[in-house]
């Protein structure tokens, strides 16, 4: 078994999370998950991710977006 870094590892979770649909990772809703700011593999800005709450309420309108846009 390869060694996997922690942000593959979380990378690999989220895709396991959302049925290995890539799209599903980058449209994600479940802003309270400690693991959404990591989902897409690369490390927030400095800053970003300190603090969950903060980072919720930077990215609360495209989440309420992303949830309007649904069929």
């Amino acid at each position: 078994m390869k060694n996997l870094t922690p942000l593959k590892s979380i990378r690999l979770k989220c895709l396991d999370c959302c049925c290995y649909q890539p799209k599903e990772v980058t449209l994600c809703t479940v802003t309270n998950c400690p693991l959404y700011a990591f989902r897409t593999g690369h490390r927030p800005q400095k800053g970003d991710y300190t603090n969950t709450e903060s980072y919720n309420e930077k990215t609360a309108p495209t989440a309420a977006k992303n949830e309007n846009m649904s069929i």
